[in-house]
């Protein structure tokens, strides 16, 4: 079947284009959907955008496959129409309006397959793991190094990050915020505050109908009106009871006076609800929330609040698509000589404490990050990196104080606090542990060079333990 063609160079056979040693594949209303497994052989795809739903169908099934092959696989989209819908807007490589257009897409075409050629391939036996790295890949091959929500009606709490949210359906969005936490914590992105949402506590949806109802009966069935002061005889009722059938004005039902200025005869300080369902009156409601989507009705205060951030991709995170990353997910903090990050922000606000009372004392806390680690521990396994992990805290352990404290935030990342030791002195210290671990590593692993970057900081008692750790791993990181 021959299709017809946008110019004269550009020739359209059996739905492919073959220009510049590539193959493209067109896609339209006429191919079937349900498999898209025989366009792998492809060099990339142009998508007819005419019919957007059913653009939508394909090219989700394309970005959502497990395989590289297919989710990398360059995705044009002609005859595309202005949309609100986010994955159509985002997950594509560019927009055509003729097939002459080839020409040019050729070459995005090429240098997306370039990076390809750069991914590693190793296998993350972690589902976040996998999910995220698939993530990397995608933003690696395209030259992306932001997440960012953007509003989505469809999506259950509102917002979507489209690279990420095409793994999932519309519903399940509460889980894309549990990955990108989890890549938070792995050290791949860092968080910027964008914006926060509540969700049912039944099933997470953000569908939620907000409402004011009455404390005695929970019925939403109300009518509220002003509540007047009347200054001269200081009756206070609803604004009904100074209304009459006759003209406008207000006449107070104590004193029969007629109220004409407010501020001066009269105010109205608040507002008085009356109860249509068991006829009380109050004066505050409760708010409460009905979940559109499973119809639960909760107290506002039972509500999860979630934080949706735009996320940057870290040094860690920019150089996993190529270089790999292991999960952290090894247990690290049983390691002999260190504590888990809780017990330090814990011994960091007793800390701080000390350090208010008598301000001659200097503590100072540090961030040690091995950049490169994981090149090593994709080769000696779990058995070596817990190995390893145990002879680094030792060599820190023997070249600090006895009273200083060793966390580990993850396999790649630890903090000191070394008490009644300033800045300077922490400094030094520092850059001597730096080579010794550097030739710990080097002298027991083939000459393995790790790039090892450490910051140091002086405990300010004016601000929170919490604050201080972030700004030091935000300095670090970003």
């Amino acid at each position: 079947m021959a299709m017809n063609t946008s110019t004269e160079n550009i020739k359209v056979v059996d739905h492919k284009i073959n220009y510049n040693n590539l193959v493209f594949y067109v896609i339209d209303t006429t191919n079937s959907i349900l498999n898209i497994d025989h366009t792998m052989g492809y060099d990339a795809i142009i998508l007819d955008a005419s019919d957007p739903e059913y653009a939508r169908i394909v090219l989700k099934k394309i970005r959502s496959h497990y395989n590289p092959e297919f989710y990398l696989k360059p995705v044009f989209l002609l005859n595309f129409k202005e949309t609100k819908d986010p994955l159509l807007n985002n997950m594509h490589d560019g927009l055509m309006t003729s097939y002459d257009q080839v020409v040019s897409m050729s070459e995005v075409a090429k240098r997306i397959f370039l990076k390809t050629t750069q991914l590693d391939n190793q296998l993350i036996p972690s589902f976040e793991g996998q999910t995220v790295k698939k993530v990397l890949n995608y933003m690696y091959t395209r030259d992306i190094r932001t997440l960012k929500p953007i509003v989505d009606l469809n999506s259950s709490i509102g917002y979507t990050y489209p690279e990420l949210s095409i793994n999932f359906t519309n519903t399940e969005e509460p889980q894309v915020l549990e990955i990108l936490e989890w890549a938070d914590r792995e050290g791949l992105i860092w968080p910027d505050f964008y914006e926060r949402v509540y969700l049912c506590n039944n099933c997470n949806s953000g569908a939620l109908s907000y409402r004011e109802v009455c404390p005695h009966c929970n019925s939403a069935n109300s009518k509220s009106e002003d509540l007047v002061h009347h200054f001269p005889c200081a009756y206070i009722g609803p604004i009904s009871d100074f209304q009459n059938n006759i003209d406008s004005s207000l006449n107070c039902p104590k004193c029969n006076k007629t109220l004409r200025h407010i501020g001066i005869d009269y105010d109205k300080p608040s507002v008085i609800h009356h109860c249509n369902n068991c006829d009380q009156n109050y004066q505050d409601a409760f708010i409460k929330s009905k979940c559109l989507s499973c119809e639960d009705d909760i107290d506002v205060k039972y509500l999860v609040p979630k934080t949706v951030n735009i996320y940057k991709l870290t040094r860690k995170g920019r150089s996993a698509a190529t270089s790999g990353f292991l999960s952290s997910s090894l247990e690290v903090d049983d390691i002999f000589g260190t504590i888990n990050m809780q017990t330090l922000r814990i011994m960091l606000h007793y800390e701080l404490e000390k350090v208010k009372e008598s301000p001659a004392q200097k503590t100072s806390i540090a961030l040690v990050h091995l950049e490169n680690i994981f090149e090593l521990y994709n080769k000696i396994g779990k058995k070596g990196e817990r190995k390893l992990l145990e002879e680094l805290v030792a060599v820190v352990r023997e070249n600090i104080k006895s009273s200083d404290v060793i966390a580990f935030e993850s396999s790649s990342t630890l903090y000191l606090m070394l008490t009644n030791t300033a800045s300077e002195n922490a400094e030094q210290k520092l850059k001597n542990l730096t080579a010794l671990t550097e030739n710990l590593i080097k002298k027991n692993f083939n000459s393995f060079k790790v790039n090892l970057l450490y910051k140091v900081k002086m405990l300010d008692a004016n601000k929170k333990a919490e604050v201080q750790l972030q700004e030091l791993s935000k300095d670090f990181f970003a």
